[in-house]
């Protein structure tokens, strides 16, 4: 029955198309017909492929900040700004804009180059629950810009390019093998052709055997996760805790308790953790101090330190009622393995509890 009606509709364009054909013969002379005719053809074509294929709503969601247009044009009124990862019902294709209606009901039109499928929205709930419960391991701030990317290396898609100036918050490092040219599918390369992370890594030493490049994940102020190359972006560490510690760089710090002193009331004390400047250790950090604040002296001082192959993150950790932290480290003869090992402050010390094999998910540090 519906092949049949196909069949007719088609028809039925057919002759119209050759009827009018005919019309403007006599009108308008043999070249403009044939210029009428492949008019009405692409039209009877269109309408036929429209049929064979018709669009299938889903649900997307925005990559990154944009606007609901009022009709499929990218200069019509906008509607209202989206922020990024809205969830969309994609009810219609227009050229290169969806038809889409967001959850207050609110209908409109959004490009396709801003809106992500069901593995954006799958990998966006996975990265946003990686990260539930566990410590901020520091803060940063886009130093040049960025590309903002949902796996670490530089294939994988560009999903935003962060100006200067954007903070956000640190919760793990990731290291993947350099490759020699991005692939990746949007975003804008830097000077001279370059991508972002080859112009901010242009002094980069090259001695190493095995090129790296090393990544943060991090939740950004509108509350998307994701990942930044190092190159791009800087620690903002509190000022005195950066000054701490000469000739190392710090990699990550969190507040683990907090001193109260009856001149400056409650201050934060902090585990910190640093790597040698210049040199690949194999590890995010091989040193971690304990910097506490000094109700004598006003000021943070080291009070615990300890050397080990760290690796990101430095975790919440009580015994017996006792607050303490946990930090990981290369297991010194199973490379597919983590040391988990626990910490507790008792008596003005700092004393080691436990420790336990766990996996390492990472191929190289």
């Amino acid at each position: 029955m519906c092949c049949n009606q196909n069949s007719n509709h088609c028809s039925k364009f057919a002759r119209l198309s050759l009827l009018l054909a005919g019309l403007c013969l006599v009108l308008c002379g043999c070249q403009e017909v044939e210029t009428v005719k492949r008019e009405l053809l692409k039209k009877v074509q269109g309408n036929i492929l429209k049929k064979k294929n018709p669009f299938t709503p889903r649900e997307g969601i925005t990559l990154r900040p944009c606007s609901l247009f009022q009709t499929a044009n990218p200069n019509s009124e906008v509607i209202i700004k989206l922020p990024a990862e809205t969830p969309l019902h994609l009810m219609d294709k227009v050229g290169e804009l969806y038809r889409v209606r967001v959850r207050d009901g609110r209908e409109g039109y959004v490009e396709e180059k801003v809106v992500g499928g069901q593995d954006v929205i799958v990998r966006t709930n996975e990265l946003r629950r990686s990260i539930e419960g566990m410590p901020v391991q520091g803060e940063g701030i886009i130093k040049t810009k960025a590309n903002f990317r949902l796996e670490p290396g530089r294939e994988p898609e560009i999903i935003e390019i962060l100006p200067p100036g954007k903070k956000f918050e640190i919760y793990e490092r990731v290291v993947t093998v350099k490759r020699p040219a991005s692939s990746a599918t949007r975003g804008r390369p830097g000077s001279h052709g370059q991508s972002l992370e080859d112009a901010a890594a242009v002094d980069e030493p090259s001695t190493d055997q095995v090129r790296k490049d090393v990544w943060y994940k991090v939740k950004l102020e509108d509350g998307r996760v994701g990942y930044i190359y190092t190159h791009n972006m800087k620690l903002s560490p509190p000022e005195d805790i950066a000054r701490t510690v000469p000739f190392m760089r710090m990699v990550g710090w969190r507040t683990v308790n907090s001193t109260d002193d009856p001149d400056r009331g409650a201050k934060s004390n902090f585990i910190v953790a640093y790597a040698p400047i210049g040199k690949d250790a194999g590890c995010d950090y091989t040193r971690l101090y304990f910097m506490s604040w000094s109700t004598k002296l006003k000021r943070r001082v080291i009070s615990w330190q300890l050397r080990l192959t760290g690796v990101l993150p430095i975790t919440d950790y009580h015994s017996e009622g006792k607050p303490g932290f946990s930090v990981r480290y290369l297991h010194p003869g199973k490379k597919d393995k983590l040391v988990l090992a626990s910490f507790v402050f008792a008596k003005g010390a700092i004393r080691k509890v436990g420790e336990e094999e766990i996996p390492n998910p990472a191929e190289i540090h």
